[in-house]
């Protein structure tokens, strides 16, 4: 059931979805151009390379100079020994898993239910998993066996509470158990609320996700302590996870460009937009910190599912706005989520969204 999202005439599954939506942006791109298509994904990324960056796009030229500009801005924006590029986070993560081949993975996370390939990576290697945001249930079964992993903000960005972070992190370290934060937007939503870089909390190693909340391609980066992103680095070029040269380039601009005025201004906007307006649908909805996520449309979830995603895909066809609910990869957060970071976001009032999301709804419903 949960692998699964339902069209108004028959079964649809993931990918057919995917290609539904697709096919919807090539239909608009066709007929009205780029500036009519508006993704509000949270993950819009982009290609910010240079000029004098093409000539450089060799796959070994390109690999030695951009992994040193990437390690170099990496390290600063994530902190660490050694900063890596992966051409996903789920790479990464793949990767880290793949390396450590833990007994046990325990994962605190501020709401269920984690990323999908933390659990796919494990059920790799055969390891235990277990994951939780009850902070009680997670510190039991933490030990030298385990492999801890955290998670900053969750795929509707609920932000981890800082107290709680550092509590599993102390009892990690005294059980010496490997800390691993999967800070795919956390690295950057996690700085609105003046929350320290989750290295300098004293984890092992972290992961970002290079176009959630920044102007990257969509990719990996992993820092941490030298010899543990060494080892793993190593597994990901055995398997192909690594960043390719282009991406490596693209992540480097990413970092470069990267500014939190910017998401701060997103996140003013998120706390002043009006929602009123969604009441008298009577779902349940709440703001996140830089937009806001509809979770709920009708009681029953098979046709809850049924609606978000329905609503997602005539949000697109109709209103041209991108969401993760019709694009997303198997497996994501089916919340239909708005967010206002992305430089489309600047091109729509708050007017024009909230009822674009309003009449979608009521027209699926």
């Amino acid at each position: 059931m949960k692998n699964m999202i339902f069209k108004t005439l028959g079964m649809l599954v993931e990918l057919d979805r995917i290609k539904k939506a697709q096919s919807i942006i090539l239909k608009i791109l066709k007929e009205k151009g780029r500036d009519k298509l508006y993704d509000l994904s949270g993950l819009s990324g982009g290609f910010l390379i240079k000029r004098e960056d093409k000539d450089l796009l060799n796959t070994y030229i390109c690999s030695a100079y951009f992994s040193e500009k990437v390690k170099e801005l990496g390290l600063k924006h994530l902190g660490g020994e050694e900063c890596v590029g992966f051409n996903r986070t789920s790479s990464a993560i793949l990767s880290t898993i793949l390396t450590l081949k833990p007994k046990k993975v325990v994962h605190y996370l501020p709401e269920l239910p984690g990323h999908p390939s933390i659990l796919r990576s494990c059920k790799l290697v055969n390891a235990e998993y277990f994951e939780s945001n009850n902070i009680n249930e997670i510190l039991k079964r933490i030990d030298k066996d385990t492999l801890t992993i955290i998670t900053g903000a969750t795929m509707d960005l609920k932000v981890i509470d800082l107290n709680n972070f550092k509590i599993v992190i102390k009892k990690a370290k005294e059980e010496n158990s490997i800390i691993f934060v999967d800070d795919a937007s956390g690295a950057r939503v996690r700085l609105l609320y003046n929350q320290p870089r989750a290295l300098d909390l004293g984890a092992d190693l972290v992961v970002t996700s290079t176009d959630k909340l920044m102007d990257g391609p969509r990719g990996g980066l992993l820092s941490g302590k030298k010899e543990l992103v060494e080892k793993i680095y190593e597994t990901g070029l055995k398997y192909g996870l690594e960043a390719q040269p282009p991406i490596l380039a693209g992540m480097y601009r990413a970092l470069e460009n990267f500014s939190l005025e910017r998401l701060k201004k997103a996140f003013e906007r998120a706390k002043n937009i009006d929602l009123s307006k969604l009441d008298e649908l009577n779902i349940k909805y709440e703001k996140t910190p830089t937009g806001f996520v509809i979770k709920k449309i009708v009681d029953n979830d098979e046709e809850n599912l049924k609606k978000l995603v329905n609503t997602a895909l005539y949000l697109l066809e109709y209103y041209g706005i991108i969401t993760i609910t019709a694009l997303g990869a198997p497996g994501a957060s089916k919340s239909l989520r708005i967010d206002l970071t992305s430089k489309d976001a600047e091109r729509l009032d708050d007017e024009y969204i909230v009822n674009a999301v309003y009449e979608s709804i009521i027209k699926v419903r």
